[in-house]
């Protein structure tokens, strides 16, 4: 069935946290909104879904009713060789099914009177000086600014002309679940493991849910061969290989943000979250910065839409200036943790500062730039 309105201020392509976020904050300012997403939602995401302290504090409040687990403790480990721990007064990390936040940051917005399309794939999209034209398989729509927050494989990056070479890594990433009962998942609870170069230039994970574990591993490399068993070996090695089954297993690209500053944004349309490219260097944890990007698009938007000799160029410069320059810095710091393991490894040892420095680089209480200083 066909939309009857075609006009909107805004139309957001792709319903992820970065869409959702942007929407929510587009929609209560009484801009009108229409979110398109390619699948039916609610959709299975695979992702860690862990929500660090500086992504949660900027979310609805009511999203508690979404959480899995709270983990207070922080395990990290290089080379399996040397372990620390952290432990905090608050939930380092909030775990989160990412179909389930989705979903929640989209229904705020449709209580805000956004407008909702999935199932729905863009045809064309052509950008003319004074508005944005759409064809769907819905029909044809006209908006006055287009945000891509279709991820990093998405179409509008690629009809505006905007990130035409990204860069990436690889992660693979599913649920593990356990065969017995519950009783398995007990030692995990409450706390989160990153184990470095367990994998060559990345790291693998373990986060508590509610009932199983999201583990996975993630490499900066763009091409990796074997990574199901790098996934296998550490699994292996973190007592995980018996009693459990293995479910939603996936592999995808992760960008790789802060190699250079790049145009985030055209006359009449913008990129954010992973379409933006904007995941962490070392970690490629994008939450965080999808939901911040969307803030920081809505903010400019409304703006723009309220004075007209405004442009959307403010855009770029927030990001560059509040994410991706710090990502330069976390890119220096990867250098040292992935290519120089042996030194880092033995930095680590002896510096346990650095250890707790990057913990709060995770809470949010310090950026990269910070940490490398």
């Amino acid at each position: 069935m066909k939309s009857s309105r075609t006009d909107f201020d805004v139309i957001i392509v792709g319903a992820g946290p970065a869409g959702g976020m942007c929407a929510y904050e587009l929609s209560k300012n009484d801009i009108s909104v229409l979110i398109i997403e390619n699948e039916r939602l609610p959709r299975y995401k695979t992702c860690a879904g862990g929500l660090t302290k500086k992504a949660y504090e900027i979310l609805p409040k009511d999203f508690l009713n979404l959480v899995e687990n709270d983990t207070y403790r922080v395990n990290l480990t290089l080379n399996h060789r040397w372990g620390f721990s952290k432990n905090t007064s608050f939930p380092i990390v909030k775990m989160v099914m990412r179909d389930k936040l989705d979903y929640f940051l989209i229904k705020k917005a449709e209580d805000y009177g956004a407008r909702i399309f999935d199932k729905t794939r863009i045809v064309s999209l052509a950008e003319l000086p004074d508005c944005v034209h759409i064809s769907t398989e819905m029909g044809n729509f006209k908006s006055k600014v287009i945000v891509g927050a279709d991820g990093i494989t998405g179409c509008v990056a690629r009809f505006l002309g905007l990130r035409k070479n990204p860069v990436c890594g690889i992660a693979i990433e599913g649920e593990i679940i356990p065969r017995y009962d519950l009783s398995q998942l007990k030692g995990f609870n409450g706390s989160l493991d990153l184990d470095f170069n367990v994998i060559p230039k990345g790291y693998g994970w373990i986060f508590p849910k509610k009932e199983h574990l999201s583990v996975g591993v993630f490499t900066t490399l763009p091409k990796m061969k074997d990574i199901k068993q790098y996934l296998s070996s550490y699994l292996s090695q973190k007592g995980l290989a018996n009693g459990y089954q293995t479910a939603s297993l996936k592999g995808h690209q992760i960008p790789i943000g802060g190699k250079k500053q790049e145009i985030l944004n055209s006359k009449r349309g913008l990129l954010i979250g992973d379409a933006a490219g904007l995941a962490d260097p070392i970690t490629g944890e994008g939450i965080y910065f999808a939901l911040r990007s969307g803030q920081i698009a809505a903010d400019v938007i409304c703006n723009f839409a309220r004075n007209c000799n405004l442009t959307l160029d403010e855009y770029t410069k927030k990001v560059n200036s509040e994410i991706i320059d710090d990502f330069r810095y976390a890119g220096y710091l990867s250098i040292l943790l992935y290519n120089l393991s042996f030194f880092s490894y033995n930095l680590a040892r002896m510096i346990e500062g650095i250890n707790e420095s990057f913990v709060k680089v995770i809470t949010g209480e310090k950026t990269y730039k910070d940490l490398f200083k």
